[in-house]
């Protein structure tokens, strides 16, 4: 993958760093430093010109990996950012917005100083002992270290919510760079300094939704100036896509020169997104491709995409994002697509999040785990604490209840799992967060209670209510025409009100439950490949059977969670047997 990699190593050991990366035969190569400090850029070369930069001067190098959306705003030359880079990271970095890593080495100080943005959007995971050496992949860094060690407790992360919290990666060895992040290793050792955290006491609610629309607004025109060529955007039947649709629609033609979309069917599969998607481009009048996603394909690309997540992402969380590698030949130098949007704007975090539990541990089990408690222990052939995470997230917290869950939140729902698959797209592209932007973050950081997603009473906090006011209306504000096309998951258009929503929600998605359709919640492509394709199938017994036979599962669990899969006592293939198999596949290809 594209990416970034060094620190206080250089020739053979940084040759075997890059080696080991991902590679295109398209990707362009730079390598900056001396004297034993090194780093190296991996980029898609003229396709995205303004994904990254690079600064050399003496004994000092230092990359941009990504692009910073303000630095025009800041008035900041080249030699000054990385001047203030060196001299003041943590202060220059408080001031900087986009998504980006950004890593400098100044040879005669014996200094290495990696920083991440402000939602950790793309990922630098580090190993130090006498040496520090930084990389965008985990498996890459594996080839400095003589016997790595397997982290229980992220195997017990991915098997309880399929993706991995809090600084720990799948090798006890190596650690990843938390948001908002100053790294800094030199003689006096390595140290670590949270840069930015946002408040989180609520905002009044009277303005809150216009002050969002131009916060908004502002971030698609700041990450609009850093893209050159064609930008391609995933669409959908949802309106989080629409939305930003409508707005970087504004910008094709003068900050890059076109606007291309693509889709595909699923979020489920059969719901109608494709047609919808289609509606959206044309009101837009932009280029519209439908790709498709197949069991071949699928096959042939997971090993890949399981390797660019690094393992810790459970591979039912990014399999639509497997559509890359569908894509036109000709397809756009940068892609974009709206996840993060809705859960920044009241989606995931509800409620019942806030009012319904009674301490951040069991609000944290009920609004990341995807599998229970019992069942991640029944997996784990290891003492390892499924909510070992959560338990140290509220231990190292003093700040109250709704606090400690927020910042949790910030701290790694974003980096760890909504973002995490963006390297598969990034593989083949460009890519773009515009949402790493502080004064939007902090606005939605202090999103008012009332504006998060409600759940059914007496449900304990199970059944949402499936949209928010917030997201209706920032589609009613930006764009009224698209407001007017229906929503996939309620089955009205956004112009209509709220109640309707929860009606048509609720209504649509108990219909196709009961009817045995694909819906939130309900059987899932993966799974109906698993019982129809045999490849698919054999594919996947084999991994489980290896998994069987690995010490840290539980042989006789996943024997006998496949059995109440097949017999149709449960629906595990997108849950637990997911993230077994996605763990067996990187242990293979990456750790033996």
């Amino acid at each position: 993958m594209t990416g970034i990699f060094g620190g206080s190593v250089a020739g053979a050991a940084l040759d075997d760093i890059e080696d080991a990366l991902h590679d295109e035969p398209w990707y362009e190569r730079e390598r900056l430093g001396t004297d034993g400090h090194g780093i190296g850029l991996l980029h898609h070369g003229d396709r995205d010109p303004g994904g990254r930069l690079a600064f050399e001067e003496g004994a000092r190098a230092a990359v941009v990996y990504g692009a910073i959306t303000n630095r025009e705003a800041l008035g900041l030359t080249t030699d000054e950012l990385f001047a203030s880079f060196f001299d003041s990271p943590a202060e220059l970095l408080s001031r900087l917005d986009g998504p980006f890593v950004i890593a400098g080495v100044d040879a005669d100080a014996e200094r290495v100083v990696v920083a991440s943005d402000r939602l950790g959007t793309r990922p630098c995971y580090y190993h130090a002992d006498e040496e520090l050496a930084f990389a965008s992949g985990l498996g890459a860094l594996l080839t400095g270290i003589d016997d790595p060690t397997l982290d229980e407790g992220a195997v017990a992360d991915m098997l309880l919510m399929g993706n991995v919290w809090g600084e720990k990666t799948l090798v006890e060895e190596v650690s990843v760079l938390p948001p908002a992040t100053v790294l800094e290793f030199s003689e006096e050792g390595l140290s670590t300094e949270r840069y930015w955290s946002p408040s989180f006491d609520a905002l009044p609610d009277d303005g809150y939704l216009p002050e969002l629309v131009e916060q908004y607004r502002s971030v698609i025109d700041d990450v609009s100036g850093t893209m050159d060529g064609s930008v391609g955007l995933w669409l959908s039947g949802g309106l989080d896509s629409r939305t930003m649709a409508a707005e970087l629609d504004r910008h094709a033609g003068r900050a890059f020169d076109d606007l291309a979309t693509y889709t595909y069917d699923a979020n489920p599969r059969g719901g109608g997104n494709p047609e919808l998607a289609g509606e959206v481009a044309a009101h837009l009048d932009a280029d519209l491709d439908t790709v498709e996603l197949t069991p071949d394909l699928f096959l042939d690309r997971l090993g890949e995409a399981v390797d660019l997540t690094d393992g810790m992402l459970r591979w039912s969380s990014f399999i639509n994002l497997l559509s890359t590698y569908s894509l036109p030949d000709d397809h756009a130098d940068i892609l974009l697509e709206g996840a993060g949007q809705g859960e920044l704007m009241g989606h995931h975090l509800r409620r019942y999040h806030f009012t319904g539990t009674d301490s951040p541990i069991e609000s944290m089990y009920w609004s990341e785990a995807m599998v229970d408690r019992g069942t991640v222990s029944a997996l784990l052939a290891t003492d390892a604490e499924p909510l070992q995470s959560f338990v140290d997230i509220a231990e190292a917290s003093d700040a109250p209840h709704e606090k400690t869950i927020l910042d949790a939140h910030f701290a790694n729902y974003y980096s760890r799992m909504t973002f995490a698959s963006n390297p598969i797209a990034r593989s083949q592209a460009g890519t773009r967060v515009p949402f790493a932007d502080r004064e939007f973050l902090e606005h939605v950081a202090r999103l008012p209670l009332k504006h998060r997603m409600r759940t059914l009473p007496l449900t304990g906090g199970k059944i949402p209510y499936g949209v928010t006011p917030t997201k209706l209306a920032l589609t009613r504000a930006l764009d009224p025409d698209l407001a007017a096309i229906r929503y996939e998951r309620t089955g009205v258009a956004p112009k209509r009100p709220f109640p309707v929503h929860v009606a048509g929600f609720l209504t649509t998605t108990a219909a196709a439950r009961l009817g045995r359709r694909t819906t939130y919640g309900g059987r899932s492509v993966p799974d109906m490949w698993y019982r129809n394709q045999p490849a698919v199938r054999e594919f996947f017994d084999r991994l489980l059977d290896s998994a069987c036979e690995r010490s840290v599962f539980d042989g006789e669990t996943i024997r006998r969670l496949r059995r109440e899969h097949l017999s149709g006592e449960a629906n595990h293939v997108i849950t637990s047997l997911a993230a077994v198999t996605t763990l067996e596949l990187w242990l293979q290809r990456n750790f033996e």
